[in-house]
């Protein structure tokens, strides 16, 4: 009989002292100070682990802060409770072992198709390859599955029910809503229809805590998580609104079971090569009022039956500073109609009444998922992470209005040089790049300008009194990586955009007059050049 202990065997990756380490959940949390934070070499992973183990177990051992001060008593104590911790993992001992024959963990006990087929464990992990999934750069195929650790494992399971694709599952004996050996109509799993955006601190513990929504009325009387709920534990499965915070957090979108198979080359002794998944629960309605790690927009017209907010998602190729305008919405939405996730609006209000420190260390964690062909495949993985001025979270803050201005900023020199690349081309009698075609010259300045709007960031958030002069700075920066850009296109174009297509014309295109604008853009945005000093 195979078995292995999440709470105490080594599994959840996370960094300490910028080394990769894994460990168990009861180390995770009782050491939370200890480690800088979740390793994100699998940021899908990383994100399962966080939000269907670490958050819940502490929500549920301690419960949730009732107001500002309970929250901030837990951030003066420095780390958790070691004997509630401890007490909560013990009481569930047998709730946490990923092959236990009764209840494994995340999964159910004997689950199995009408045929007793299995799949590859690399069904799991979309990034090798599975079915009709064949990745581009893979070295395996189907017939040559991958054997996961235990520890592997647990982490591909957790990111499965929160990421697995959509379209037809095999039908699991038991599921009364199975038809022909197969389950349809499957959505991709709860984050897979979200941009997740995650606070992060300098540490484990201040990362949970950044996590911890405060919750006036504690918990709902039904919520909690998937290891104290038969419902999650049978293959028939429900679609149904969460019953709580705890209930989404460890939402089961899928019935799995891992086989384990025994490998004495194995450090563990044990291997899993194969797993039988088969359809999970599906959510009903909208999770607005729960889902703490999404921005939302508001929908103007919502038809019938249709939810008034939409979680945003993220954008491929889009680096997570140009959406700073919807992350400072904590106040209120952006002109779009988006709001901050309810964790940034939260920690707005407990900076407004200095219950963290102007400089607190806050980072900013985004990941999201592009499906493709009917979201039956993972086309892209996007991830980002920033630093963010804790202080630009309160309204009429001088930093908020520095970092907006800076975005706002970013984003017309972004417009200022596409409109250069074009009139050259124009110029020169070329058509426009379409938008979704090729490499911009827009894209190419962002590329530039991303590593000095992360500094700036990154110095707002240790000195944040320092804000007009980090705005004087970005303009000097930003102006010299905007010519950087500008200036090898227009050294580099033809001799026919000199006079452009059409010399007769007075406005027509051409080389001069398309400088003559993007200089003109450029001392709009960021001002005038700065007169140099008079010589003494």
């Amino acid at each position: 009989m195979a078995s292995f202990d999440l709470r105490d065997e080594p599994w959840v990756p996370l960094m300490r002292q910028g080394r990769r380490v894994e460990v168990g959940v009861r180390e995770a949390l009782l050491d939370a100070d200890a480690f800088d934070g979740l390793a994100l070499d699998d940021p899908l992973e990383a994100v399962a682990v966080f939000r269907q183990v670490l958050l819940p177990v502490v929500v549920d051992a301690l419960g949730p802060p009732r107001n500002e001060d309970e929250w901030a008593s837990l951030r003066n104590a420095g780390r958790f409770d070691g004997d509630r911790i401890g007490g909560y993992l013990d009481g569930h001992a047998d709730k946490f072992d990923l092959f236990d024959a009764k209840r494994p963990f995340a999964q159910v006990a004997g689950l199995r198709t009408d045929n007793d087929k299995t799949k590859p464990v690399s069904l799991l992990i979309p990034r090798l390859a599975s079915g009709n999934n064949v990745p581009l750069f893979s070295a395996r195929t189907e017939n040559d599955p991958p054997a996961l650790s235990p520890a592997a494992a647990a982490r591909a399971l957790l990111a499965a029910h929160c990421w697995d694709t959509a379209a037809i599952k095999s039908g699991a004996v038991g599921d009364p809503r199975m038809s022909s050996g197969k389950t349809t109509g499957n959505p991709t799993g709860p984050l897979g229809q979200l941009g997740v955006i995650l606070p992060a601190g300098a540490s484990l513990f201040e990362t949970i805590l950044l996590n911890l929504p405060i919750m006036p009325l504690g918990l709902r009387p039904l919520d909690r998580p998937q290891w104290r709920s038969a419902d999650a534990a049978t293959p028939a499965w429900s679609e149904r609104e969460p019953y709580g915070l705890l209930d989404l957090l460890t939402w089961q979108s899928r019935r799995i079971r891992l086989i384990p198979s025994p490998d004495s080359t194995a450090a563990d002794g044990v291997v899993v090569r194969q797993v039988v998944l088969a359809a999970g629960d599906r959510l009903l309605g909208s999770v607005h009022d729960l889902e703490p790690h999404s921005a939302w927009r508001r929908v103007e017209k919502p038809r019938a039956n249709e939810p008034p907010s939409r979680a945003v998602r993220h954008q491929p190729g889009r680096a997570a500073w140009r959406g700073l305008e919807a992350l400072l919405a904590t106040s209120q939405p952006t002109s779009e109609g988006v709001t901050a996730p309810p964790l940034l609006s939260q920690l707005a209000r407990l900076r407004a009444r200095g219950r963290v420190p102007a400089d607190l260390p806050l980072r900013v964690l985004t990941v999201g998922v592009r499906y493709g062909n009917q979201s039956a495949v993972i086309e892209d993985v996007m991830v980002d992470e920033i630093p963010l001025p804790v202080v630009a979270l309160v309204a009429d803050s001088a930093v908020r209005e520095t970092v907006l201005a800076v975005a706002d900023q970013a984003e017309r020199l972004r417009l200022a040089a596409n409109t250069l690349g074009d009139e050259l081309r124009a110029a020169g009698g070329g058509d426009k790049v379409p938008w979704d075609r090729s490499q911009r010259l827009g894209d190419a300045l962002v590329y530039a300008l991303t590593p000095a709007v992360r500094r700036l960031l990154a110095g707002l958030a240790r000195h944040p009194e320092e804000a007009e002069r980090a705005e004087d700075a970005w303009a000097v920066v930003a102006r010299r990586l905007a010519w950087e850009v500008a200036e090898p296109v227009l050294s580099g174009a033809g001799p026919g955009t000199f006079l452009g297509r059409h010399p007769e014309q007075k406005f027509a295109p051409r080389l001069a007059t398309a400088e003559i604008s993007f200089r003109r853009a450029l001392n709009d945005i960021l001002g005038p050049v700065p007169a140099a000093p008079a010589a003494s």
